[in-house]
């Protein structure tokens, strides 16, 4: 009689969910096929295995990526300030991390400076083979490293000039880190076109594209710096030129030092 209304208890429950349907193959912590990662160890559930799983899990990371490119590019570009607020605010799940952008946007930065010779001021070819060694190693190695520095310094300056009471240097680093990814892919933009122009012999209007993008990298930091750290316009401007003059000081002198160094 108790073996018959356990089995009718069953039927009416059904089968156990509590129990585990297989284990974690990182931790062996217990997984349920409703677990998308273990609660233990943070490991993704891969599926069952098959073929269709497997092109599921892919195409679910690849255009999660996607998303997430276009979800920060676009602000990144045509937002100034956007994401470093974003990020203070805690949205941060739907944009590429600040210092990930920073890094993957440098690489592009240097890898397009050297396709497109756009550090030569379009110059196709250089008199002395050891002048363009010399400034395809500067460009593609020194600098970089250089603006690693700057990054932080940048951070810096600005936590020096907006800072207030009980501020953390957090934001600031953020801000830089935005503002710089900002430029590697501004210019980045710039070199390929820049490549495209002078290849047709458009010179002039190289000319006129390096300086809208110039005019318009002085613009975004304005503009970001204004919806970050709002002030009276009177200080805000004050502000902004000390921050543009520290900063370019420093790195027409670190440059040129570097460069001295190289000699």
């Amino acid at each position: 009689m108790l073996v018959a209304k356990s089995i009718g208890l069953r039927l009416i429950i059904g089968p156990a969910r509590n129990m585990p349907d297989t284990v974690c193959p990182n931790c062996n912590a217990a997984l349920r096929s409703t677990d998308h990662f273990c609660s233990t160890c943070g490991q993704e559930v891969f599926g069952d295995g098959t073929l269709r799983s497997f092109v599921e899990q892919f195409l679910g990371d690849y255009f999660t990526f996607d998303s997430k490119i276009i979800r920060s590019v676009v602000p990144l570009m045509l937002r100034p300030g956007f994401l470093t607020l974003e990020f203070m605010a805690g949205r941060r799940a739907r944009y590429i991390p600040p210092l990930r952008m920073f890094i993957f946007l440098s690489i592009l930065f240097f890898l397009v400076i050297g396709w497109s010779g756009a550090g030569t001021d379009g110059r196709t070819a250089v008199e002395e083979l050891q002048d363009q060694v010399f400034w395809d190693h500067f460009f593609t190695s020194i600098l970089p490293k250089l603006f690693f520095l700057f990054l932080p310094l940048f951070a810096v300056l600005v936590h020096v000039l907006h800072r207030k009471r009980g501020a953390s240097y957090v934001q600031p680093f953020i801000f830089s880190a935005h503002f710089h990814a900002f430029v590697f892919l501004a210019f980045s933009i710039y070199g390929l076109l820049s490549r495209m122009f002078i290849t047709w012999g458009l010179v002039r209007i190289n000319q006129a594209l390096i300086s809208f993008f110039l005019l318009y990298t002085v613009w975004y930091l304005w503009m970001a710096l204004r919806n970050v750290y709002r002030a009276t316009l009177g200080r805000q401007l004050l502000k902004a030129i000390a921050l543009c003059s520290l900063y370019m000081v420093s790195l027409i002198l670190s440059a040129v030092l570097a460069v001295w160094l190289l000699r």
